[in-house]
């Protein structure tokens, strides 16, 4: 094995390996069609299945550690092209959080001088491809100061660089979103305003119509992507001006999700009690439900089997979960804490 194989092993989740070695299955065992197809429709099968949510609040419980983000999970700062290989100041750290005790802290990196685009952060590199018109990604993020920095969340296809979506926090406390016009690309001012040591949550939604992004449960803003093509790596970045931003509680489906805090109509349409709960869980909604799916923090999907709007939790171990829920009205996402 090769030493730029055995650094990769390294560094990525047993989950992300098992889909590897599928691959290289794949690649180089079948000796036929019949069983190439066989082989693939296994490995997409499981990234389907084991990515259908991904939740990010960098806890030690998680597997992450206070200290350079670089290389934890599925993360790394941005390439230098140089020496150092990546920038080493974005870290994991308790100085702010809203999930748990720790969060991603975004700063200055010194070495290098402000940059025309907000280029300068964390990269989360994706285990599977996003759907352009079929995903969901939210997170909270607060921002330290104006006339700084451009705090900017990008959805991206790193091969060719090129941005699916892209919303600025920009440096004046207006919110920008980019947009094709004339075949170039424009920040264009969404409905929306930031001030500093505020937290936020922003939702990013794409759907067959076209992506909405939501503040707060607000929406401001909805257009096209900027291309039809798959997201496979989500940056949370700065163009390296002053100023410090902290992100947390990041949620990424693979599909397109309707949270019941994104418009009034859907407000406590679904409601999950008790919680935190140790037996049952009684799922409350003027909804008929089709069926539940409960995550794990790490994504992996646990076993839940729905009982007159009651599921028993009891074999579950004490953690966080997230309990998707499809009803007739829509897809819903709501927090479960398993004592």
């Amino acid at each position: 094995m090769s030493e730029r194989f055995t650094l990769f092993y390294d560094n990525i989740p047993i989950k992300w390996y098992f889909f590897c070695e599928c691959m290289f299955l794949f690649l180089v065992q079948p000796k036929n069609n019949t069983m190439k197809k066989i082989y693939f429709t296994a490995c997409c099968l499981f990234s389907a299945v084991y990515f259908a949510q991904q939740m990010v609040s960098f806890e030690n419980i998680d597997g992450f550690y206070i200290g350079n983000i670089h290389n934890q999970g599925t993360w790394i700062s941005t390439p230098t092209g140089d020496i150092p290989p990546n920038i080493d100041n974005q870290v994991i750290c308790t100085d702010h959080a809203t999930d748990g005790y720790n969060s991603l802290k975004i700063v200055k990196e010194n070495t290098y001088g402000t940059q025309s685009i907000p280029i300068i952060g964390a990269f989360d590199n994706l285990p599977i491809l996003l759907p352009y018109n079929n995903f969901t990604v939210s997170f909270d993020i607060n921002m330290s100061q104006l006339n700084g920095s451009i705090f900017s969340f990008q959805g991206v296809s790193s091969a060719e660089e090129i941005f699916v979506v892209r919303l600025d926090f920009d440096s004046s406390g207006v919110v920008k979103v980019m947009k094709n016009l004339s075949g170039s690309s424009v920040m264009e001012s969404a409905s929306a305003t930031w001030s500093p040591n505020i937290w936020y949550r922003l939702k990013v939604v794409g759907t067959s119509a076209d992506v909405k992004y939501f503040l707060n449960g607000v929406l401001i803003y909805s257009g096209a992507a900027l291309e039809s093509i798959p997201i496979n790596q989500l940056r949370f970045v700065h163009n390296n001006a002053e100023g410090i931003a902290y992100i947390d509680h990041i949620k990424v489906h693979s599909e397109a999700l309707l949270s019941v805090s994104n418009t009034d109509k859907y407000r406590n349409a679904v409601v999950v009690s008790p919680n935190p709960a140790s037996d049952f869980i009684n799922i409350n909604t003027p909804y008929k439900i089709k069926s539940i799916e409960i995550n794990d923090s790490s994504g992996k999907k646990a076993s839940a089997k729905l009982d007159n709007n009651r599921v028993n939790v009891s074999n579950l171990p004490a953690g966080l979960y997230w309990i998707n829920i499809k009803t007739e009205e829509g897809n819903f996402s709501e927090k479960l804490v398993k004592k």
